[in-house]
C-alpha cells in the first residue's frame, strides 16, 4: 500500500515468477502504490529490471485507496455472484509510513529529527491505512502489517484498535512456527504513551486539553468511550482554547527532561500514582513480532499478520464520522465525492464508503474552506473555457471524432489514459514482420498511453488485463502510473521497414520463445564486440558469416542471440538463461537498441562467463572503423 522505493514490491515479483518458464506469465499479478508521484517514479525504475507484465503501479493516498466496485452498495458488493464486480486482493503487504526509529543504525538523520511525538503524530494515519487494506482484503487472505519502528504506539496499539473495530471479522495470526531462524520476540502488551514529556497510562490520565491528540487508541486499554474514534462513533473536538489544540508540527522539547512545562513529572515510572494497576490489553498481541537490533545485528521492525475471517459490516467499512468544536457551533463535514486529485498528507482521517473527506483539526477546516470557495470560482472559470473550446473545436470537426477523443481523455489529471490498442492492421503486420506465433496472444493484451498514433506499446497479463477493464467500468477509479512491460515501440528510420514498430528490450525475454524469424546468432566474441560498440559494419565482425547473414536480412528491427556453442535454435530461445539483445539491421551496419544500463550490466556478465574484454588497441581501431564507415543510426 506504501510501495516505494520497490524492494518488497520486487522480492513479491520474484516470488510470483518462480515457478514459470521462459514466455509464461502467471496467473497472480502485484499492485503497487504510493502516494508521492516521485516515489511512484522511483518505484517505477527499480521494478523494471524484473520486465513483468504483472505489475500495477498507482497513486493514491492508501487509506483512500479505491473501491472499485460495481456494485450500488456495500450489501450487493459482497455477495458471492458479484466477486468478478469488485477489486479484491489475496494478500496485502500495508508497510506503513512510520518514525523509523528502529533504522536509527543506518540512518544516521534519525538522531537529529527524532522525537518521541512522532508516533502519536502517525497513529491514526497507520490506523486508517490499515483498515483500508483489510476492507480491499479477501475473506480467507491475509495482511501483513509491518513498520520498521519500536514505538508501540505506532504497533501494538494499532493492531489493537484493527482487532477492536473489525470484531469477529479479522484475527491476529501465530507465526511463531515461520522462519525459525529469525529472532523474534513477542509483542507488548502493556505500554506507556508520552507526550509533551509526560507519561501516561489510560487515557483518562490525559488532560483534557491533549485529548484530541493523545487518542483512545492508542492505549492498551479495552475500554471504548464516546470519545473514542472508534466505529460510528464521534469525536468531539474542543477549540475554545487557542492553547488547547497542537498541530502534529508543534510538538515542542521542554528543557528540564524531568518535567513539563506544567511540572509534571515526565519519568514514567513516577508520572503515576503508584497504586494504580497495570493495565494490559485484552487481544493477543504477543503474537506480534518484535525484531530489535542487539539480537541479530539486524535494524529493528514491528511485523503482525492478520487473517480476514468474514466481511466486514457496514459501518466498519464507513469508518469514523468526526464533529469539530468551534466556541458554541458545531461544523460537520458533509458526505461529497472526492477530487480525483491527489489530497494533502496531513489529510488523514477517511470514510472509505462514501469517500467522506474529513479534517483533524479547526485551523485545517478553516483553510480547506477557503481553498473550497476559490475551487468553485476556479472550477467555473474552467468550465466555461471548456465549453468554449469544444464549441470551438466542435464547429472545425466532425462530430463524432471529436467526442470520441474528449471520451479518451483520463479522469485524472496529469496522468494518461490506459487504452487497449486495436488496430488489427498494425498487430497484424507486427506478428507478420517477427513471426509470432499464434499460441502468444497479442489482441486485447496491448495497452497505450496515448490516444492517437501510439508511439509505444505494453503488454499486460491476463490478471492485469481484468484489472483494467474492470477499472474502465467502474470510471477509472484507479489512477495507474505504470503498468505491464513494454513490448513494441515506434520507429523514426526511413530505411524502408514494412513495420511500424520495433521490438523493445525490456519485454524481448517475454517473447523471444515465440519468435521464428528475424533472429540472428552471434558468437561470444561478436556478441561482446555489438555491445562494446553499439554500431559495428558488417565487415568487421570476426565471423564472416554472421556478418553475412546480417547484410543479407532486410532492413529494420532483429534480435541477435548469444550462441555459447553448437546449441539447437528451438531449444536456446526457451532456456531461461539465454542472452539476446534487440539490434537495428541499418544501411551497411548493425545498431543495438539496449540502454547503457543495460549493456553495461550484460558485459559485465558476459566478462564474468566468457572472460572477454577487448584491448585497447582493438578499441581504437574498431572505433576509427566505424567513424570512416559513417553508417551510425538512430532510432
Amino acid at each position: 500500500m506504501c510501495a516505494a522505493p520497490g524492494s518488497k514490491t520486487f522480492q513479491l515479483l520474484e516470488m510470483i515468477h518462480q515457478s514459470k518458464e521462459p514466455g509464461l506469465l502467471p496467473g497472480a499479478l502485484v499492485m503497487a502504490n504510493d502516494l508521492n508521484v516521485q516515489r511512484c517514479d522511483l518505484l517505477i525504475h527499480n521494478t523494471k529490471r524484473m520486465c513483468t507484465a504483472n505489475l500495477i503501479v498507482t497513486n493514491h493516498e492508501a487509506q483512500n485507496f479505491p473501491n472499485c466496485s460495481l456494485a450500488k452498495d456495500y450489501s450487493e458488493a459482497y455477495k458471492d455472484n458479484c466477486k468478478s464486480q469488485r477489486l479484491e486482493f489475496d494478500r496485502v503487504l500495508c508497510d506503513v509510513p512510520c518514525s523509523g526509529d528502529g533504522t536509527i543504525r543506518k540512518g544516521h538523520d534519525m538522531w537529529r529529527k527524532w522525537n518521541s511525538g512522532m508516533g502519536n503524530q502517525l497513529h491514526l494515519l497507520q490506523v486508517n491505512i490499515a483498515m483500508r487494506g483489510i476492507a480491499l482484503l479477501k475473506v480467507g487472505g491475509r495482511m501483513v502489517y509491518s513498520t520498521c519502528s519500536m514505538n508501540p504506539v505506532e504497533n501494538e496499539a494499532v493492531i489493537a484498535e484493527l482487532l477492536r473495530r473489525n470484531g469477529n471479522s479479522v484475527e491476529l495470526l501465530d507465526v511463531s512456527s515461520e522462519l525459525p531462524e529469525l529472532v523474534r520476540r513477542p509483542g507488548l502488551s502493556t505500554w506507556k504513551v508520552q507526550d509533551r514529556g509526560s507519561w501516561f497510562q489510560t487515557h483518562d490520565d490525559v488532560p483534557h486539553d491533549r485529548k484530541n491528540v493523545v487518542l483512545p487508541s492508542m492505549f492498551p486499554s479495552s475500554n471504548i468511550t464516546e470519545e473514542s474514534h472508534a466505529v460510528c462513533g464521534y469525536v468531539e473536538i474542543n477549540t475554545d482554547n487557542r492553547g488547547s489544540f497542537s498541530r502534529n508540527c508543534d510538538i515542542e522539547e521542554t528543557s528540564n527532561i524531568n518535567h513539563d512545562m506544567d511540572g509534571v513529572s515526565t519519568d514514567p515510572t513516577s508520572n503515576l500514582d503508584c497504586t494504580s494497576n497495570v493495565v494490559n490489553s485484552k487481544f493477543p498481541l504477543h503474537r506480534c513480532m518484535r525484531i530489535v537490533p542487539h539480537d541479530q545485528n539486524s535494524g529493528a521492525f514491528f511485523i503482525a499478520v492478520l487473517h480476514k475471517l468474514s466481511p466486514l459490516n457496514g459501518s466498519q467499512i464507513q469508518g469514523t464520522k468526526v464533529q469539530h468544536t468551534l466556541g458554541k457551533g458545531r461544523i460537520k463535514q458533509l458526505h461529497k465525492e472526492p477530487e480525483p486529485e491527489t489530497r494533502p498528507c496531513e489529510t488523514i482521517l477517511t470514510c472509505q464508503q462514501n469517500n467522506v473527506l474529513e479534517v483533524d483539526d479547526a485551523e485545517l477546516l478553516g483553510r480547506r474552506q477557503n481553498l473550497s470557495a476559490d475551487n468553485q470560482t476556479s472550477k467555473d472559470k474552467n468550465s466555461t473555457e471548456v465549453e468554449m473550446v469544444f464549441n470551438d473545436v466542435k464547429s472545425g470537426r466532425e462530430e463524432s471524432g471529436d467526442i470520441m477523443k474528449l471520451q479518451k481523455q483520463s479522469r485524472w489529471k496529469g496522468v494518461d489514459p490506459v487504452l487497449f490498442f486495436k488496430d488489427e492492421l498494425v498487430i497484424k503486420s507486427i506478428k507478420s514482420f517477427f513471426g509470432i506465433k499464434e499460441s502468444f496472444p497479442l489482441e486485447g493484451y496491448l495497452v497505450t498511453r496515448s490516444t492517437d498514433n501510439a508511439r509505444r506499446m505494453y503488454y499486460i497479463s491476463k490478471s492485469v488485463k481484468e484489472i483494467v477493464e474492470l477499472n474502465e467500468e467502474v470510471g477509472e477509479q484507479l489512477k495507474i502510473a505504470s503498468l505491464g512491460v513494454k513490448m513494441f515501440e515506434r520507429h523514426r528510420s526511413k530505411d524502408g521497414c514494412s513495420c511500424a514498430y520495433r521490438l523493445s528490450y525490456e519485454g524481448l525475454s517475454l517473447l523471444l520463445p515465440y519468435i521464428s524469424t528475424r533472429i540472428l546468432y552471434a558468437s561470444p566474441l561478436d556478441f561482446h564486440r555489438l555491445l562494446q560498440y553499439r554500431t559495428i559494419n558488417f565487415a568487421h565482425f570476426v565471423d564472416s558469416r554472421f556478418g553475412e547473414e546480417a547484410a543479407s536480412m532486410m532492413p529494420g528491427c532483429c534480435v541477435v542471440v548469444l550462441l555459447e556453442g553448437h546449441e539447437n535454435a528451438d531449444s536456446i530461445l526457451k532456456d531461461p538463461t539465454t542472452i539476446a539483445i534487440v539490434c537495428w539491421r541499418g544501411k551497411g551496419t548493425m545498431n543495438v537498441m539496449v540502454s547503457p544500463p543495460d549493456r553495461t550490466d550484460l558485459l559485465e556478465r558476459m566478462a564474468y562467463r566468457f572472460g572477454i574484454k577487448a584491448s585497447a588497441e582493438e578499441d581504437e581501431k574498431l572505433m576509427d572503423l566505424t567513424r570512416e564507415d559513417g553508417n551510425i543510426m538512430r532510432i
